[in-house]
């Protein structure tokens, strides 16, 4: 089953605003033969093919060059599948696929040129996304940091006061536990920022 997904993509020129419709085109979503997590993958002519190798729910979304999102979807994944999207509307330029799961985020640069559509390789960002677990009154946070890349915790209650500011260093595996049993707070929101992207969770304390 063929799915047709409406974007609408503002171009400027010439001070004259111009509205185009465009269309993706998706095949119905099908056993993957392939181990990917995250995946894209380029296909012939302006075709691309994303893959997950389990089952998993998933945001997509294709940016453009002046940050716009011109097509976003939410794909739940009931097994290991793949997706086609079909680019030919788009015109020649640079894109951002954005792909992000519960405890995954990926980026890849997509370049329409020539009426190919070509892949980034290496990934434009490939990172793991903060993991919270709540035992009791202690609140656990957990994020792979394989890069050693700076990592700025903060911590703010429902007031939006700042309770809590700490930045760690060289730390290929963050482990930080707050032990919430003295906190009037009702709820804690964590604004975790490394690799020029930011996380945010809210949690409710009791």
């Amino acid at each position: 089953m063929i799915n047709s997904l409406k974007i609408l993509v503002m171009k400027k020129f010439l001070k004259i605003g111009l509205i185009a419709a465009l269309f993706f085109t998706a095949t119905g979503v099908h056993a993957n033969d392939d181990n990917f997590t995250l995946k894209v993958k380029g296909e012939k002519d302006k075709y691309i093919r994303f893959s997950v190798d389990k089952a998993e729910d998933v945001n997509l979304s294709l940016i453009g060059s002046d940050e716009e999102v011109l097509f976003e979807e939410k794909i739940h994944a009931s097994a290991a599948s793949s997706k086609i999207y079909d680019l030919n509307a788009l015109p020649d330029g640079n894109y951002v696929l954005k792909v992000e799961s519960d405890v995954k985020l990926a980026k890849y640069t997509v370049t329409i040129k020539n009426g190919e559509a070509i892949v980034s390789e290496p990934k434009l960002s490939n990172i793991f996304k903060p993991v919270y677990t709540q035992n009791d009154q202690v609140i656990t946070l957990n994020l792979d940091n394989l890069d050693k890349n700076p990592i700025e915790v903060k911590v703010y209650n429902e007031y939006n006061d700042e309770v809590y500011n700490e930045v760690f260093k060289d730390k290929s595996q963050l482990t930080k536990k707050f032990n919430i049993s003295k906190t009037d707070s009702k709820e804690l929101t964590f604004v975790v920022k490394f690799k020029d992207e930011s996380f945010v969770k809210t949690i409710q304390t009791y």
